[in-house]
């Protein structure tokens, strides 16, 4: 499996290998694509590989660009579970000054939790699309049956105090899977 960490500004995003070009496991701030382009380049990915966008959750700097690269054809896929956080993350831009171009969801993949095993299948993956809530509502996280994990911002277990219940129910149902490798939204 190739996995190629192509963040940028302290915010990890990950090109994985599918069916003839990549997914790519979150994407970055609005008005930073030249950014996001340079990285893939100096990676030796060029950005028309990039057939498929997973966010992990609506924050910024993992879902900023998401309409500037689906108006260069990249395809969305919207999980049942997100869908209403994309209005707060427009919200949110109303009030800043950065150039975000707010989501459209007509356009984009609209997906089951339930139903992720069988899509990612058509990619060539084996695995599944999880949710995975603690960080915000609307996480989830990518579960590859080769042992991989892509978990966002899903505070690591470790730094979670008991009366976190809820992230710690969403490191349960990660670690049902077989889990090799953790890839983080921030740090290594």
């Amino acid at each position: 499996m190739n996995i190629i960490n192509v963040g940028y500004l302290s915010t990890n995003y990950y090109a994985i290998d599918i069916r003839g070009g990549k997914l790519l496991v979150d994407c970055g701030w609005p008005g930073t694509l030249p950014q996001f382009s340079a990285e893939l380049k100096r990676k030796g990915i060029s950005i028309q590989e990039i057939q498929y966008l997973l966010v992990t959750h609506f924050h910024p700097d993992h879902a900023g660009m998401t309409q500037e690269l689906k108006k260069l054809g990249v395809k969305h896929i919207l999980l049942d579970v997100q869908v209403d956080f994309i209005l707060q993350m427009t919200e949110f831009f109303k009030t800043k000054s950065h150039p975000y171009l707010p989501i459209t969801t007509n356009d984009s993949i609209r997906l089951k939790v339930e139903e992720s095993r069988n899509f990612l299948a058509r990619l060539g993956l084996s695995g599944e699309i999880i949710h995975t809530p603690g960080h915000s509502d609307d996480s989830v996280s990518l579960i590859l049956d080769d042992g991989f994990a892509f978990t966002g911002d899903l505070p690591p277990i470790f730094v979670l105090p008991e009366s976190d219940t809820v992230s710690r129910a969403s490191w349960d149902k990660i670690r049902k899977h077989p889990i090799k490798t953790i890839f983080p939204g921030h740090g290594k």
